[in-house]
């Protein structure tokens, strides 16, 4: 995740906007994100229900009773409708966009649409097959490196003029097709291409509860991804695509901030699964506590380090088209933290037995991200987005927050906590104090975050704000020395 990451960051902040072209960048974003919108309702909610009823269906020897095939099926008949409602409604979409200019370009790549929806949905079913058969890793290396690897290589071809606009475009749409290559590879490599077609699965009491469950997965994941993504859609369409273009960029160094709560999701998961399955609220609670306090450590420390170096930010994105904008970057950090803060109240809700409050609590956020990005994105552009995100974030914190406390008792929030924000208000006054290195920006980007960092990191393991991370520094520095603490038994 964070070897993509870097490339991420290299094709969107650096390349991207120097060698393409800030517009251009809002055209690719805003087909990924609506092609998306689709594809939550083209995967009949198979997204979720592939890894809950795999277990269902599981046995080598039988090809796993056809369950790929019968995965692959029902992404094709919803690929089918969702194209016909994408052709039907391309004049209306269109219509949407006040820029004449933007409009166009939409209107000239609406085609890639369909084609884009159907190679993302495609590589989708085999990534969660793949994770459903306990092998996520080669998945997530052709999602978050291969492809963004292929987008650096397609800006560079179009630099050095070898292929043309029109060329690069319909090549960034046709990436998918190396995720889905590797992945058809990889899977029969392992012994588990199974084509099996068994139609009987059809006329099964199981398909009625696939069907149950993946049709409240359809609208749960609609109303979580028009939560988080409706920002880029709006301002495509009430702005331009350069502004779009300016957005995505910050959009993209916020989420820097999250990516630590992201990674530790995937041990959680399980881990509260299992609490659920034992109905251990103790443990679920202590879980909740542990995972918070130590994801917001890190993740304060990465929104400091950008808040620190904001205009730095800017003179590495070389254009002024993204003066001002990097306050974006603040106020959608700002509502990361506070996700981050409130630890993994999503998956509690999602495994416990009152799982379908997440479908109430998505459908609330979402109507209200839609009516806040509106008006702000007319009050005050892009930064109004931001805004309107954040509050959008916030607020669904709030109300999962206090669902998980009115009905289990638990909550993420402790007293190290407050610590950890008193050490962070701290730092930032630190770096008011620090000189200025003028006209030498890489040489004070690295000096400031460095004296911060250790800063941070000292008081951090001083006052033992974490045990979690105190233990873990611990072990490593004895290792270091060659130290191997005794095993107690």
């Amino acid at each position: 995740m964070y070897l993509g990451l870097i490339i991420g960051f290299v094709n969107v902040s650096l390349l991207f906007p120097r060698f393409v072209g800030v517009d251009i960048l809002g055209l690719t974003q805003w087909l990924t994100e609506y092609a998306g919108l689709f594809l939550l309702i083209g995967s009949f909610g198979t997204n979720t229900a592939t890894i809950r009823f795999f277990p269902h269906f599981k046995d080598r020897e039988q090809q796993h009773n056809g369950f790929l095939s019968f995965l692959f099926l029902l992404r094709t008949a919803g690929l089918f409708l969702t194209i016909i409602l994408i052709i039907l409604t391309k004049d209306q979409i269109i219509a949407l966009f006040s820029d004449q200019k933007s409009a166009q370009y939409i209107r000239d790549y609406y085609f890639l649409l369909p084609v884009l929806l159907a190679l993302t949905s495609y590589s989708e079913l085999l990534e969660n097959y793949a994770a459903a058969l306990l092998r996520p890793r080669i998945a997530t290396f052709f999602r978050e490196v291969v492809i963004r690897l292929s987008t650096l290589i397609f800006i560079l071809f179009y630099y050095f003029e070898w292929i043309s606009l029109q060329e690069f475009i319909i090549l960034f749409a046709l990436r998918f097709l190396l995720a889905i290559g590797g992945l058809v590879f990889f899977i029969y490599w392992i012994g588990e291409l199974h084509l099996k077609v068994d139609w009987s699965i059809f006329r099964k009491p199981i398909f009625k509860n696939v069907a149950n469950y993946g049709l409240y997965s359809v609208f749960a994941s609609l109303g979580s991804k028009i939560t988080t993504k409706i920002d880029i859609l709006m301002i495509a369409a009430l702005t331009d695509l350069t502004a779009t273009g300016i957005y995505t960029t910050m959009y993209f160094v916020s989420t820097v901030i999250v990516i630590p709560h992201l990674g530790i999701s995937k041990i959680a998961s399980p881990l509260i699964s299992e609490g659920w399955k034992k109905n251990d609220l103790n443990e679920i609670g202590h879980l909740y506590q542990r995972t918070a306090l130590n994801n917001f450590i890190v993740a304060l420390l990465i929104f400091i380090g950008i808040y620190i170096n904001l205009d730095h930010l800017v003179t590495i994105l070389g254009s002024e088209n993204f003066s001002g904008a990097e306050w974006v970057a603040i106020y959608l950090g700002l509502g990361q933290l506070v996700h981050v803060v409130n630890g993994y109240n999503g998956l509690i809700i999602n495994y416990s037995p009152k799982y379908r409050f997440d479908l109430i609590s998505k459908a609330i956020t979402a109507v209200l991200a839609v009516i806040t990005n509106y008006y702000f994105i007319q009050w005050y552009g892009i930064i109004g987005a931001a805004i309107a995100t954040a509050i959008t974030v916030i607020l669904s914190n709030i109300i999962n927050q206090l669902f998980v406390y009115l009905h289990y008792k638990i909550h993420p929030f402790s007293r190290g906590m407050l610590h950890i924000i008193g050490v962070g208000i701290l730092a930032i006054l630190l770096n008011h104090l620090l000189p200025s290195l003028n006209g030498i920006f890489l040489i004070d980007l690295i000096y400031r975050s460095v004296i911060i960092t250790i800063f941070y990191t000292a008081c951090l393991l001083i006052f033992k704000i974490s045990p979690d991370i105190s233990n873990l520094t611990l072990q490593l520095w004895q290792h270091f020395l060659g130290k191997h603490p005794s095993k107690k038994p």
